[in-house]
């Protein structure tokens, strides 16, 4: 039989129910994937031949809200493409959305962050999209 000292019981329960508290505190996003290139019946070139998309959330200072993104693509970005980043809600309502036009070639796997024009609280939102234009040729 192993001796634990009694007082690293409730410590050790207390860890374990900080980390189940954080586990469950994540809040739930619907993603509604469509294939780049579905969006209508014409033929749509994504620029860079993106094919995939990594969103993290930047939070606000109150950790409540969302201030922001930083995406990053499966391939290279040209200088001059510009990323939109839309987040609405269960309703479908934008409630927040941001831009950047590329001043420069932004590499596979790199990030960029895309600040919303005001932070939006985390309970409200459902879904984003991620849109990419490529630049005027």
């Amino acid at each position: 039989m192993v001796a634990v000292k009694r007082s690293v019981v409730p410590l050790a329960l207390a860890l374990v129910l900080a980390i189940v508290g954080a586990a469950l505190a994540v809040p739930t996003f619907n993603l509604h994937i469509q294939n780049i290139g579905e969006g209508g019946p014409q033929q749509i070139t994504v620029p860079g031949g993106v094919a995939n998309a990594n969103v993290n959330w930047v939070l606000d200072s109150n950790p409540d809200y969302v201030k922001g993104v930083k995406v990053s693509f499966d391939k290279n970005l040209n200088s001059g493409t510009t990323i939109y980043v839309k987040v609405y809600d269960s309703n479908g309502n934008v409630i927040a959305q941001g831009s950047q036009n590329l001043s420069s070639d932004l590499s596979a796997g790199s990030s960029i962050e895309i600040d919303f024009s005001s932070s939006v609280e985390i309970g409200n939102m459902d879904q984003v999209a991620v849109v990419l234009v490529g630049p005027q040729q």
